[in-house]
Parts: C-alpha cells; sequence; structure tokens
C-alpha cells in the first residue's frame, strides 16, 4: 500500500516555499524533476513559482501544498520509484507548478518516497489548490490506477522546514 502525508502550512510564508523546494533539491534527492518550473536551478523554480502568485495577487497565505508518497516495499528500485513519483506529479501538473524527487529509505514504510512541492496558486487561472478529504481521496484512486498499489492518505500539519 501507498502511503500519501498531504502537508499544507501557512507557517512561514514564501519562506517555507523556499526552503521546501530547497528540501527536494538537496544532497539526498536521488532525481529531481518539475512541471511549470527550472528543475535544475532551485532559485529560478522558487521565482517562477513567485512570480506566478504575484500575477494573480495571491503572496500570502498557504504558499504550497507538500505530498509525500511512500511506496511499499515492493519497489524496489530508483527507476520504478522515479516513474511512479512522475505519476503522482503528473496529477497536478496540468495546472499548478510543482517540483518534486525521490529520496530513499523511508525506514518506516519501504525503500523509496516521493515530495511533491505545488505551488497553491494555479498558473492557469489562479485559483487555489484544493486538497481536502475529497481531493485526497481521488488523488489515490488516480494513483492507485497508475502504481498498482492500494493508497491511502492522512493530513499531516506539523512540517517545519527549519535549516
Amino acid at each position: 500500500m501507498a502511503k500519501v502525508d498531504v502537508i499544507r502550512n501557512t507557517y512561514g510564508g514564501l519562506r517555507y516555499l523556499r526552503n521546501a523546494l530547497n528540501y527536494v533539491t538537496d544532497e539526498r534527492a536521488l532525481n529531481v524533476w518539475g512541471y511549470g518550473v527550472n528543475p535544475y536551478d532551485v532559485n529560478m523554480a522558487y521565482n517562477q513559482m513567485l512570480a506566478t502568485r504575484q500575477y494573480f495577487g495571491k503572496v500570502s497565505g498557504n504558499p504550497l501544498l507538500h505530498i509525500v508518497i511512500a511506496y511499499d516495499i515492493t519497489v524496489q528500485d530508483l527507476a520504478t520509484a522515479a516513474r511512479y513519483g512522475d505519476f503522482g506529479a503528473r496529477f497536478f501538473a496540468e495546472r499548478f507548478q510543482l517540483l518534486y524527487c525521490t529520496h530513499e529509505k523511508d525506514f518506516e514504510y519501504g525503500h523509496f518516497h516521493t515530495h511533491i512541492i505545488i505551488n497553491a496558486v494555479s498558473f492557469v487561472d489562479g485559483y487555489m489548490i484544493q486538497s481536502g478529504p475529497e481531493e485526497m481521496r481521488a488523488y489515490c484512486d488516480y494513483l492507485e490506477t497508475m502504481i498498482g498499489q492500494k493508497c491511502d492518505f492522512e493530513f499531516d500539519n506539523k512540517a517545519t522546514y527549519n535549516r
């Protein structure tokens, strides 16, 4: 079973966005990719997300949605985990800028997990991302069809990225 943690915070405002982007591009990231942003330059990715927020006049409030997908022990290699991570990211990519990576050795669950940092403001129409139970159930249903693992989610609003 894949486990999805949904992290929604307003702590730190745009600083939280920068810290989260730095987190998914640090030395632990085995692969980094993105949609709507430059995945090779974290500062440029931040500025691209900020430009979207500024264009739509939404620079306060929750800057991002952070999703962590922990795969079960059947995912034994980076190529599979990276492919599954891309499936997870694509769900949001038509409307939201995002940066994601795969980390190894999630000791609590399986061998790999993916972090997806999603700009909370849509580049299409400026609407804020919806991440309630109904939306996350739809996301898990999508993941189940794409990766072939049952999926469940929980909300974790305690994340802090103070480095």
